[in-house]
């Protein structure tokens, strides 16, 4: 259900607590210069481990007819999906590797947790940190990673990794986890707070896109 609240509160889980029955739906809430916004409320905690008052800031699902990408990726059509996806929009096919990127406002709330649901598509292969590694990156604004990262005043939150394959036995390239990574530990500012994964069972080389 879609539900208008009628007395704002300062956050979905404020209204929560203020109301243990409330299911998920649009509330009005009161930010902070004191205008009342209407956001999605997650009172069932479906993509957060069944906790529950989290506010939607962002929102893409390209299987819903006339979603579009939003600012900063490209949308992208293939025989094999029955619906377009998002992607960086500075393709590979000269390998210079450059990030796309799109911003989700905060509502000026304040937050001190992000939960969520990533859903990422593969053609070709992926890098995992290696552009870190062999690059000598530094900087969180650059490229570190094949995937997609969340970030925050450009501190890192949480990424989705896309290692070359499962049990790649190489270089950097492969998941940290992989027992053929050298390296075998992710960028400082990364942590452990990343997932790494591929859907790909071979070692061929076709071009490498990430899509979500």
């Amino acid at each position: 259900p879609f539900i208008a609240d009628s007395c704002p509160g300062v956050s979905c889980s404020d209204i929560l607590i203020t109301n243990p029955d409330a299911t998920s739906g649009y509330y009005n809430l009161i930010i902070t210069n004191g205008s009342t916004i209407s956001v999605y409320c997650d009172m069932e905690g479906s993509n957060c481990g069944g906790e529950g008052g989290w506010t939607r800031i962002g929102f893409i699902n390209m299987s819903e007819p006339g979603t579009t990408c939003p600012t900063g990726l490209t949308e992208k059509q293939y025989d094999n999906i029955a619906y377009n996806l998002c992607a960086n929009k500075y393709l590979h096919h000269d390998y210079t590797f450059r990030c796309s990127s799109t911003f989700f406002s905060s509502y000026t709330l304040n937050y001190t947790k992000v939960c969520g649901r990533l859903r990422g598509y593969t053609q070709g292969h992926g890098l995992s940190f290696s552009k870190y590694y062999y690059n000598r990156i530094v900087s969180i604004s650059e490229q570190y990673l094949s995937g997609v990262s969340i970030t925050h005043d450009n501190k890192h939150i949480w990424s989705y990794v896309n290692g070359f394959t499962e049990d790649y036995n190489g270089d950097a390239i492969s998941c940290p986890c992989s027992t053929g990574n050298p390296f075998n530990a992710t960028p400082p500012f990364v942590g452990n707070d990343y997932y790494c994964e591929s859907g790909r069972s071979d070692n061929s080389y076709p071009d490498d896109y990430f899509f979500f």
